[in-house]
């Protein structure tokens, strides 16, 4: 029997699954919580108490595919390396809008018939990488017009990584129809990820030769597709969101529904995308990320800073927030740390420290701060504070350290909550329970009022998300307003405003993935007015999709009139072709990209290859306002089952 192995690395736990590859079957699943100061032990816990478990031959595991939430949750809580920004042939007075620490912009460059601007300007370029060298982790490199013409992209590219060493993303890399500086956005927040993405693939390859199974790795794209582990590393940025398209897609897999909105509820995040006929919507520009477009080829997937490990906060009107910020929950915090509830109640708090990444990497001042953490234990920046006297400027040290993702804080969250309702058991009850009573402190709420409360925020919460993806997805983007707020409100809760009557109601159900969905779910029934799913295996459907998944690769050749008549593109391999025809044009690019794809594919270890082409006319008005053909899209893919 061939096996598949499907992994999940999510935020707060690792998943994995088996699946017989004849009729992808799940067959047995496991959850062990994701240990983030060593994600191999998490990845051998999950899969190795599955294999002994069901007593599953490592030897019959011909396929290990994998996800990760690591790189979204990096972006949703801040984290991440510094990047410098190299801009090839432009210039611009937003850089700083752009992400990056530093920047700078050397001459080179394409215009937009693939023309050469000017040459590379190599020593302003080793200038430029030379000051900014010990100052970020990884660098960006993004030439103007570079989806047509990436030469300058990967010499700057191959520069900077025999100077430095470091890892570069070129902006070619990340496709779609992009301005310059949207793609040199995009390249730095993937290049800010490459630290993350290479700590995850080394401690898979350790897992896999720990547990003896010598399946080959895939990792999944944020499109939906796989890819071999070790073009992964080369190109990472890719890799962003591959956490949410799994999901989206093991959901249709296991609701066995082809028309359907799936929302997966993690740890940290919320992901939702919409499926036609058993195809996800796929997005031009990146998925969204917090408010952000991410512009990364991928799933058209809505992410929300909204999970079980969402802290929960009261504000100054005696409210309460659920959010953004991610927390270790004092569940987990109570098993590293028994004495946790008394120390909750002496400390009159619930943020405490714990080391997570150890401090390879750091500077001398953080490491200090970093090792005083791991020596006290569970403790609080006071604590740090008091242990450290000669050093200023602890508390900040201590944030910056949380923002990176080397301390975790822990906090109440909805995870907690769902331990003192009963819904699930979690970690330590008593460390739960001594975090909703301190935070109760100074109110007349009572524990079982206060827990009814944060259900309904949270599931009130997830509804308007839902509304507004589904709002934003037909109309565009909705403006930051409190009117609009108040609106999307009375759209899913508050159904009445004087004499309006409002509803919503969706055309497809609604599938529920991840740990609270069983928990929340069934209560968006009437509010969205839809039929609502969780299926079987729903709290693994992250590893599901990973390991059912298929490989997939594609390539547009842009087809461009050119003034004289002639019609041109630039192939695969970098040169430019001119036809009489644009006929001719287009069947040439459809016969080069289809045999370029195929090819790649193949090499990817896909087989039964399929391929299809598509065109798109990209319009342009001129000065009259006529609307005229600027270029035509011609995109071919190819598919194949991975072997």
């Amino acid at each position: 029997m061939e096996l598949g192995l499907g992994i999940d690395v999510g935020s707060t736990f690792t998943d994995a699954v088996i699946v017989d590859l004849r009729d992808r079957r799940l067959m047995a699943w496991n959850k062990a919580s994701t240990t983030h100061h060593d994600l191999a032990g998490g990845i051998v816990g999950s899969v190795g108490d599955l294999l002994r478990e069901h007593r599953f031959d490592p030897g019959n595991v011909v396929l290990v595919s994998m996800c990760t939430t690591l790189a979204t949750d990096s972006i949703l809580e801040s984290r991440g390396c510094g990047v410098g920004l190299i801009g090839i042939g432009w210039d611009t007075e937003r850089a700083g809008s752009l992400g990056a620490e530093r920047w700078a912009f050397v001459r080179g460059g394409h215009d937009s018939k693939g023309q050469e601007l000017a040459a590379l300007d190599v020593p302003a370029l080793r200038e430029a990488v030379s000051s900014m060298a010990g100052e970020v982790g990884a660098f960006a490199v993004s030439s103007v017009f570079s989806a047509s013409r990436p030469e300058h992209e990967e010499m700057a590219r191959q520069v900077v990584h025999e100077m430095t060493g470091m890892p570069v993303v070129a902006a070619n890399e990340l496709g779609g129809d992009m301005g310059v500086e949207e793609r040199s956005a995009a390249a730095v927040l993937n290049a800010r990820l490459l630290p993350i993405m290479d700590e995850l693939l080394d401690s898979a390859d350790e897992s896999m030769r720990e547990l003896r199974i010598g399946g080959r790795l895939f990792v999944l794209r944020g499109d939906g597709s796989l890819m071999p582990a070790g073009e992964a590393r080369v190109r990472p940025a890719v890799t962003l969101l591959s956490g949410p398209a799994a999901s989206l897609l093991g959901g249709t897999r296991l609701a066995g529904l082809d028309n359907c909105l799936v929302v997966d509820m993690g740890g940290t995040s919320t992901d939702m995308a919409c499926f036609d006929q058993g195809f996800p919507r796929l997005s031009r520009e990146g998925a969204v990320v917090a408010g952000q477009r991410t512009r990364v080829r991928s799933i058209e997937t809505t992410t929300v800073a909204l999970g079980g490990d969402s802290e929960i906060i009261s504000d100054m009107q005696g409210g309460m927030r659920i959010g953004p910020s991610r927390v270790m929950p004092l569940a987990l915090a109570g098993q590293m740390a028994k004495d946790l509830p008394r120390r909750i109640m002496d400390r009159r708090r619930t943020d405490f420290l714990i080391a997570s990444r150890g401090p390879r990497g750091l500077a001398e001042g953080p490491a200090r701060v970093y090792r005083k953490v791991e020596e006290l234990g569970l403790c609080d920046s006071e604590e740090v504070r008091e242990a450290l006297p000669d050093m200023y400027l602890v508390k900040r040290t201590v944030a910056d350290l949380v923002r990176s993702g080397h301390l975790l804080r822990t906090g109440l969250t909805p995870t907690d909550i769902f331990n003192l309702e009963g819904l699930h058991s979690v970690g330590d009850l008593q460390s739960s329970r001594a975090g909703a009573e301190h935070f109760l402190e100074g109110t007349v709420m009572t524990l079982e009022s206060c827990c009814g409360r944060v259900m309904h925020r949270l599931v009130g919460r997830l509804a308007e998300e839902i509304a507004r993806k589904l709002i934003t997805d037909e109309a565009g983007d909705l403006p930051a307003d409190s009117a609009v707020d108040g609106l999307v409100r009375m759209l899913v809760r508050d159904r009445s405003a004087g004499p309006l009557r409002l509803g919503l109601r969706l055309d497809r159900p609604l599938v529920g993935l991840g740990g609270p969905a069983k928990v929340l779910m069934s209560s968006l029934r009437d509010m969205l007015g839809t039929e609502v799913v969780v299926p079987e295996g729903s709290q693994v459907g992250n590893a599901m999709g990973a390991v059912c998944s298929r490989i997939s690769e594609t390539m547009t050749l842009r087809v461009q009139p050119m003034s004289d008549g002639y019609f041109q593109f630039v192939t695969p391999f970098g040169d430019t072709r001119e036809y009489h025809s644009v006929d001719e044009a287009i069947a040439q690019a459809r016969e080069l990209a289809g045999l370029h794809v195929q090819r790649r594919a193949e090499h990817s270890g896909a087989r039964d290859v399929v391929l299809r082409t598509d065109l798109r006319e990209v319009l342009l008005k001129d000065r009259e306002g006529m609307e005229r053909v600027d270029w035509i899209e011609v995109t071919a893919r190819a598919t194949g089952e991975p072997r």
